[in-house]
């Protein structure tokens, strides 16, 4: 038998699976396992912090935005036909909708238009998360349509495969280009009754585009974005790095309270300590130097007698969270911690950088003392010159 990090439950060795600390999603793979990986969560808690503690920030509004933040510097790097993320623009309001159905609204590369239809989950829960609930079986997983915008075939390409991996649960539809049989998406068939239903909501959506009207969304952020993300950050960093004894600690269980507690009014009340993405408490404008553009980057420090974890967004919002203020288990840290150890994930990239001292990162970010490994880390990115043009055709 053995102890879950998460739920504290003992369980037996069977229970247990491979979780990432750092969300997958968001360039968790490629960090060492010494501190951002465990097996010691059990597969329950493992599908709960996927779903809803990662999950809820990973496709919120505000996630998406800052998974698509930079990808075209690395796609441009690349040279190749890859797919990039979406950017979600929420909800379409005052359209014709099929009935019981809600549409979302997506942008694609160089523009593409994307329309979601799916069925309105009709729980509060999920109002969210980008594209609703996660868990739905493939056959309420929705029907997508793509416009694209553009006639170079490098851009069709690329926004054809960012379609398809992005909805690979739905049926994908594209309204404006006839492709192959073997290809893994539907021409439209005006014929059939659910995807006439359908285009009355596409239609809209291209009329107004193509008219330069706005098209009207209802894009929610929670009051809380990342709180429970947050708190569990902090207990599975906290246990890398201090071990069981920290697990005993008071503070941990605040941590596992807060990640673990579903209702936002009662986790307003849990004492965990930090500020999640619009949390209002910077680092000062430190972010600017920090900041790694299409990268994450993670920060473990001791600031004032306490250990915090320090994340750097690559838009340039922060978000931190305490991990331990025992001193005891703190003076058990290496040395290095006090002046702070550095981490980049670049998910665009497929690579992660670190551990790396914070002056050294300091100075490679101030053109002082160049590290190597982010120098080359760098140079996966690509200038967008070098990409061919969108040639834009507007939606049609």
């Amino acid at each position: 038998m053995r102890t879950c990090l998460y739920c504290d439950a003992q369980k037996s060795e069977e229970s247990f699976s491979d979780e990432h600390i750092w969300p997958n999603a968001l360039g968790g793979d490629f960090l060492p396992r010494d501190v951002w990986r465990t097996d010691d969560v059990c597969q329950s808690c493992n599908s709960l912090a996927g779903v809803f503690v990662d999950g809820a920030f990973i496709r919120s509004w505000v996630g998406q935005a800052e998974l698509s933040n930079g990808s075209l510097e690395y796609l441009a790097g690349k040279g190749k036909v890859t797919a990039i993320p979406l950017d979600y623009l929420g909800p379409i309001q005052d359209v014709p909708l099929p009935e019981g159905h809600v549409a979302d609204y997506w942008a694609g590369p160089c523009g593409a238009n994307i329309v979601h239809i799916r069925p309105d989950d009709g729980d509060e829960e999920w109002v969210t998360y980008a594209g609703g609930d996660p868990r739905r079986k493939r056959s309420k997983a929705g029907r997508a349509y793509v416009a694209l915008t553009s006639t170079e075939e490098f851009w069709i390409l690329v926004s054809l495969e960012s379609f398809r991996q992005h909805f690979r649960r739905a049926e994908r539809f594209v309204v404006n280009a006839e492709l192959p049989p073997n290809w893994p998406f539907r021409n439209l068939d005006r014929a059939d009754p659910i995807q006439a239903g359908d285009m009355q909501t596409v239609d809209a959506v291209l009329n107004a585009s193509r008219d330069g009207s706005r098209i009207r969304t209802r894009p929610a952020i929670s009051f809380d974005l990342g709180n429970r993300m947050l708190a569990k950050l902090g207990l599975g960093v906290g246990y890398k790095l201090l071990g069981e004894a920290f697990l005993r600690s008071d503070y941990a269980k605040t941590l596992r309270w807060g990640m673990r507690e579903a209702n936002t009014e009662k986790r307003r009340l849990i004492p965990v300590r930090g500020s999640p993405l619009f949390g209002g408490a910077g680092l000062g404008g430190a972010e600017e130097i920090l900041k790694w553009p299409g990268g994450w980057v993670l920060m473990v420090m001791i600031v004032e007698g306490s250990l915090g974890l320090f994340i750097i967004s690559p838009s340039g919002r922060s978000m931190n969270v305490l991990v331990c203020n025992d001193q005891d288990l703190i003076d058990t840290l290496d040395p290095n911690y006090v002046d702070g150890v550095v981490w980049i994930t670049v998910p665009a990239a497929a690579e992660a950088i670190g551990p790396i001292s914070l002056p050294a990162y300091l100075a490679h970010q101030m053109n002082t003392v160049p590290s190597p490994s982010l120098v080359a880390l760098a140079a996966k990115r690509g200038d967008r010159a070098n990409i061919p043009s969108c040639r834009p055709t507007g939606p049609s």
